[in-house]
């Protein structure tokens, strides 16, 4: 019987968007003053807060791993109100999962577009899942915990490099 695993982890935020966030907020603070002394200032305070809401909305991302009898969904959670799939894999199209640093993940890559999807945890815990689909191979970072790593040997025990 295959078992079912869930792994939610948050999204390592870039370093420039708490400065978004900083310049967001005083540029909506200065709309604000002028949208009270000038009338056509007004739409620049409506555009202004149309940012913030936008800035806010992606301000706390976390990614879902549901792994499900050898394939893999991938969701994006923006700020604990709207979820957004990413991906979804099966069992034929894994072409390998290794761990993140590992040499048999550095030797597959090899022309690989790249997508990081793992959290702020620490380097041992994130993987390289590596799939084909359509004739392109992609590798996505992924940050995984022991069941979803002891569940991905289970079911793909010829797919899974631990070195």
């Amino acid at each position: 019987m295959d078992e079912y695993v869930e792994h939610m982890v948050k999204r390592n935020d870039p370093v420039y968007w708490k400065a978004a966030l900083g310049v967001a907020a005083v540029l909506t603070v200065i709309s604000l003053f002028l949208a009270l002394q000038y009338a056509f200032a007004l739409l620049l305070l409506l555009a202004m807060l149309a940012a913030d809401y936008a800035v806010w909305l992606f301000s706390s991302v976390e990614y879902e791993y549901t792994y499900f009898g050898g394939g893999l969904e991938l969701d994006e959670v923006l700020n604990k109100t709207r979820r957004r799939k990413i991906v979804e894999t099966n069992g034929e199209e894994l072409v390998l999962f290794a761990p993140k640093n590992s040499d048999a993940a550095k030797a597959e890559i090899g022309n690989a577009k790249v997508l990081d999807y793992s959290g702020n945890g620490p380097e041992d815990k994130k993987y390289a899942y590596i799939y084909v689909r359509n004739g392109n191979k992609v590798c996505m970072y992924i940050e995984g915990n022991d069941e979803l790593v002891k569940q991905v040997r289970r079911n793909t025990p010829q797919k899974y490099k631990a070195y």
